[in-house]
C-alpha cells in the first residue's frame, strides 16, 4: 500500500474540482466500501454529492479501507499539477490510450482518466518525478571505464532483481514487496526503487481527545543515476548497506560483477593547496565567468579532534590580507565556490566534499562545473573522461 495522506486528498474542497461523473466512475470500484460507510453516489444526473460526507470518510480510514483505493488516491493526489499534466498528455499520446479528449479536463480529471485507462502510465510518470526531483548522490566509478548505454532490463530480469533487493530487505527488517523502475534519458538513465523501511510505531491523536497508536511500515524510494558517457554511477539510499545492495546487485546481473562499482575517490581538493588562487582560473571555460572560493573545511585532528570552519567573500583574498601561506596543513575535508555563469544575475553556489559528494544549487549547472572541475584537476584525469564527456557530477541537496 502506498503512504497515503488522506487530509491532502479529501479536501471537500478539492472533491469539488473534480467533475461530478468523473469523480463517481474513478471511485466505482469501491462502491460498496463507501456504502459500509453510509456514502452513496446519486443514481443519475445531475449529481449532487455530499462532498464533506466523502470527505470525511476519506480522512479517517478504517480497518476496512481497500488497500487498491489507497493507492489509487495517492497517486492521482501525486500527479495532478500542471507539468504533470503535460508529461501524462504525451503518455497517452505516445501509447494511444483511450482516453477523453476533453479540453476542459483539469490536471487531476485527467490524472483520473489515465488512471482508469492505465494505471501503471500513472505509475512510472510517479516514479519518474521523484527520481528526477532527487539531489542526493553519492559517486562511484566502475574498475574499468566502460561506457555505452544502460544495460536493458526485461521483464524477467526485472523480478530477479527486485527478488534479490527483497530477500535482503526482509532480512533487514524492511519487509517485501518492493518495485524498480528505468527511467531511460540519454545520457542519463535514472533507476528508482520503492521499498519500506523499519516499522514504526507512533501515538496519534483522535478528535475526541483520546489517543491511539499507529503501526505501520513507512515507504522509502531509493533512486541511481548512470552515465553512459562514463560508466559512473549515483547513488541516493538511506544507509551503507541498501547503497551496498544495489552496487552488488546491478553489477552482478548487468555488468562484469558485484566488485564492479567499489568505492571511488572521485573529487580532490589537492588544486586548493598545490596552485591557490591558480585554481580557480576559468578562463578557458566558456560559460563561466569566475569562482570564488567562500569557505572550507579543515580537519586538523588530535587529542581534540579539531575541526576548523573559516567563511569569507573571498577565502585567498583574507589569507593574502593576513600573509598567510595558502590552504597548506591539516586535510580539506569540504570547499565550497561561489560561480558566476554567463547571462546570470546572481552567483550560484558548489560545494565539494571528498572523495565523491558535490553539491549544486541547480542540476543543469553540473556540466559546465565539472569542465572546471576537470582541467584545474579536481576530478582527476586518469579517470579516462574526455573534457567534452563531462559526466553529470554526484549531488546533494542543501
Amino acid at each position: 500500500m502506498a503512504s497515503f495522506n488522506p487530509r491532502k486528498f479529501a479536501d471537500p474542497d478539492r472533491l469539488r474540482s473534480i467533475a461530478p461523473a468523473r469523480l463517481a466512475a474513478f471511485m466505482a470500484p469501491w462502491r460498496d466500501y463507501l456504502h459500509g460507510r453510509g456514502f452513496e453516489f446519486p443514481a443519475s444526473p445531475p449529481m449532487e454529492l455530499d462532498y464533506a460526507a466523502l470527505a470525511e470518510i476519506l480522512m479517517r480510514p478504517d480497518a476496512a479501507t481497500p488497500a487498491d483505493m489507497v493507492d489509487a488516491l495517492y497517486y492521482v493526489h501525486e500527479t495532478a499539477r500542471a507539468d504533470d499534466m503535460d508529461q501524462l498528455l504525451t503518455a497517452v499520446r505516445a501509447r494511444g490510450l483511450a482516453v477523453t479528449d476533453d479540453p476542459a479536463a483539469t490536471p487531476i480529471d485527467l490524472a483520473i482518466d489515465v488512471w482508469r485507462a492505465a494505471p501503471e502510465v500513472v505509475r512510472a510518470h510517479h516514479a519518474e518525478a521523484i527520481a528526477m526531483r532527487q539531489q542526493n548522490f553519492e559517486y562511484f566509478g566502475p574498475t574499468q571505464p566502460v561506457r555505452g548505454a544502460f544495460p536493458d532490463i526485461d521483464a524477467e530480469l526485472r523480478q530477479r532483481l527486485e527478488r534479490e533487493f527483497d530477500d535482503w530487505f526482509e532480512s533487514h527488517r524492511r519487509g517485501r514487496g518492493c518495485r524498480m523502475f528505468v527511467i531511460r534519458h540519454s545520457p542519463m538513465t535514472w533507476i528508482l526503487v520503492r521499498h519500506g523501511q523499519p516499522m514504526r510505531r507512533e501515538a496519534s491523536q483522535k478528535d475526541d481527545g483520546g489517543v491511539g497508536t499507529e503501526f505501520y511500515r513507512p515507504q522509502r524510494h531509493d533512486v541511481l543515476i548512470y552515465d553512459e558517457r562514463s560508466g559512473d554511477v549515483g547513488v541516493h539510499a538511506s544507509t551503507k548497506g541498501e547503497r551496498n545492495l544495489y552496487l552488488r546487485t546491478l553489477g552482478r546481473h548487468l555488468f562484469s560483477g558485484e566488485d564492479h562499482f567499489p568505492p571511488s575517490g572521485r573529487f580532490t581538493l589537492a588544486p586548493l593547496i598545490a596552485d591557490g588562487r591558480d585554481a580557480l582560473n576559468v578562463e578557458d571555460i566558456d560559460g563561466i565567468e569566475s569562482v570564488r572560493l567562500v569557505e572550507y573545511r579543515r580537519y586538523w585532528g588530535g587529542v581534540h579532534r579539531e575541526m576548523e570552519t573559516r567563511k569569507a567573500e573571498d577565502i585567498f583574498a583574507v589569507l593574502a590580507d593576513h600573509n598567510m601561506q595558502g590552504l597548506a596543513g591539516g586535510r580539506l575535508n569540504s570547499a565550497t565556490f561561489k560561480v558566476e555563469f554567463e547571462g546570470s544575475a546572481r552567483e550560484r553556489a558548489v560545494t565539494i566534499r571528498p572523495p565523491g559528494i558535490a553539491r549544486y544549487e541547480r542540476n543543469d549547472d553540473s556540466e559546465l562545473i565539472e569542465r572546471w572541475l576537470r582541467a584545474r584537476g579536481f576530478i582527476p584525469s586518469s579517470q579516462g573522461v574526455d573534457d567534452d564527456e563531462a559526466a553529470t557530477a554526484v549531488l546533494e541537496s542543501a
